[in-house]
């Protein structure tokens, strides 16, 4: 676990050595997906703490649907991310990705999404939500980059094209009623709710 703190407390210094590290790590397989789930829920929790923040009702509704079952969601969104990824990579290069280091390495790219705590910051909370993102979707890329051994085009696409599908399903899910996607997707579930006519309680 400590080799775990330490390799985060490197990537957040912006060392990506440690990318290539745990790609080759197997023992870093379990900590790689713990590294995943718990920087995902951080990404419901920075959501929740805006919707709080703003006055929004049913909070306690809302943080069992977007940090419990959002994380939960937004992690199976996240291998299909990876799975898309290395289809096309192979469709596009024939390039047969190792299935345990890219998701070695993809699981402590999920890092920068901790910065959605931020979102608690109602004034900037969007902003802070979307750059969270972006910085999981170019550490994303990095990860795929070193699984690949090569950089390209081939690579962007294939990263785009997982994001694409892991986003699409996190819009299906932020619903007027079932607020079951995290971090800025919940504002998603109020714009439901203005343009489908129902009503959004404020305490």
């Amino acid at each position: 676990m400590l080799t775990t703190f330490q390799r985060l407390r490197r990537l957040f210094a912006l060392d990506l050595r440690v990318l290539d590290e745990v790609r080759v790590d197997p023992t870093a397989t379990l900590p790689a997906i713990l590294v995943a789930v718990a920087s995902i829920a951080m990404l419901g929790l920075g959501g929740w703490l805006w919707w709080v923040m703003s006055g929004l009702g049913d909070k306690w509704a809302v943080l069992f649907k977007s940090v419990v079952l959002g994380t939960a969601f937004a992690t199976a969104a996240w291998v299909v991310w990876l799975i898309v990824a290395t289809l096309v990579l192979n469709r596009l290069a024939k390039i047969a990705l190792d299935v345990g280091g890219l998701l070695r390495a993809a699981g402590f790219a999920c890092a920068p999404l901790v910065l959605a705590l931020l979102m608690a910051a109602r004034p900037i909370a969007f902003g802070i939500g979307m750059t969270a993102i972006a910085a999981w979707v170019v550490t994303t890329h990095l990860a795929v980059q070193r699984s690949a051994g090569r950089a390209g085009s081939e690579v962007l696409v294939a990263n785009l094209a997982g994001f694409g599908a892991w986003a699409v399903i996190m819009s299906l899910l932020a619903t007027a009623t079932n607020q079951t996607a995290p971090g800025p997707f919940l504002a998603e579930s109020i714009w439901e709710a203005v343009t489908g006519g129902r009503v959004v309680f404020i305490q």
